[in-house]
């Protein structure tokens, strides 16, 4: 067994994804975002999320797709333009094409590839990344493509926020509806809008037939939650109904319960544990000095295991207790502060238990889905049922 690994675990993967088919029946399809290699879980997962209810998936490129088609034919859509001298690998992984401008779309059907491709539209109703921003080019290209080869099977849209007291999320709503005003939506089997946490914290737009998911299939409840009762927190709440009121937010759920299990946790051992006196520094640039006696554990794992080099109060789980990490955190060491109930066999969790991913995260600076990526293809991965 590798010093550290991570675990992923499939039955989580598959009832998280059957619990979210069971609450939002009112979608025809939940397409499972699975690009970064599945949020560094592995595409072993995807026939779980399959099993669960997934009926489509989404990638970020054709490499992506390479190693995605080695694990499942589930349809699969590519989330940025493809190269289009690339076309015959796309047609070889039937890869369904997003389109987000007239350039692309026109030496697109200029190759005239024998392959049918499905094509999904890119709309930018404030994302400002991909897509078309222009209501009379979505319908000339919904022109051109009725001539081609190709299929409109579907169009989408990306939300910047979350839309819990902000009013961009409505302005894009609205500005989705203003650029697709002059199509007939009806006709576009796919229509997908959101993303997990707009998926939990809202109604489902009138259009939308389908939504896209990442964190919240891998075990992550993202939804918004309530302010507790202190000061800080009801000046919070007064904030939010403010801003609810003064821009006439639509309607937004916090504390949606929906039991989510995360799959992945990540485990390592106890290359030695030592004792260090009072006054001894620890670590590089002799960064930790020990305010007294104290027992240290050191471990093999750094930020080439994808933890980051940063240390804000990170914590490890032994047993059934938390101890901070002391010192700087080296390419693949650092040191635990422990007591004397801790033993040179026992297993250190650093991802997992008491060890929240909001936890994990936060220590080292990073968003959540960037250390599950980081952790997930830095670390060999065990999968388990």
């Amino acid at each position: 067994m590798p010093d550290t690994v991570v675990e992923i675990n499939l039955s989580h993967i598959r009832s998280n994804a059957a619990a979210i088919a069971a609450r939002y029946p009112m979608y025809d399809c939940l397409i499972g975002v699975v690009k970064g290699d599945a949020y560094g879980h592995g595409y072993a997962v995807v026939q779980a999320m399959r099993d669960g209810g997934v009926g489509m998936f989404a990638v970020s490129s054709v490499d992506e797709a390479h190693d995605f088609r080695r694990y499942s034919d589930a349809p699969l859509l590519c989330l940025q333009p493809v190269s289009l001298d690339r076309l015959d690998e796309a047609a070889e992984l039937s890869l369904t094409l997003p389109v987000g401008d007239m350039t692309y779309l026109r030496a697109l059907i200029a190759r005239a590839h024998p392959y049918p491709f499905a094509i999904h539209l890119q709309v930018d109703a404030g994302f400002n990344r991909l897509g078309f921003k222009d209501a009379c080019e979505i319908e000339q290209a919904l022109a051109l493509l009725r001539s081609s080869p190709y299929r409109v099977e579907g169009i989408y849209q990306h939300f910047a926020t979350a839309g819990v007291f902000d009013p961009y999320y409505d302005r894009q709503a609205a500005r989705f509806s203003e650029l697709t005003e002059g199509i007939d939506l009806h006709a576009i089997p796919l229509v997908h809008l959101g993303s997990g946490v707009a998926l939990l914290a809202h109604d489902k737009p009138d259009a939308a037939t389908a939504t896209r998911m990442g964190l919240i299939l891998y075990g992550y409840n993202i939804t918004p939650t309530s302010y507790g009762g202190g000061v800080k927190d009801r000046l919070r709440d007064l904030r939010d109904r403010y801003y609810q009121k003064k821009y006439r937010l639509s309607a937004t759920y916090r504390d949606v319960e929906l039991v989510l299990h995360p799959a992945m946790r990540m485990y390592t051992r106890i290359l030695q544990l030592k004792n260090v006196t009072a006054g001894e520094h620890i670590g590089y640039n002799a960064a930790y000095t020990a305010p007294k006696d104290m027992r240290i554990a050191v471990l093999p794992v750094g930020y080439c295991n994808g933890i980051g080099h940063e240390d804000h109060g990170r914590m490890v789980q032994i047993g059934d207790n938390l101890y901070p990490v002391v010192g700087e955190i080296g390419m693949n060491m650092l040191c635990v502060k422990v007591d004397d109930s801790v033993m040179p066999d026992d297993r250190v969790t650093l991802l997992g238990g008491r060890i929240t991913l909001g936890m994990f995260a936060r220590a080292a600076g990073m968003g959540l889905a960037e250390a599950l990526l980081l952790i997930g293809k830095n670390n060999p991965r065990v999968y388990v049922n």
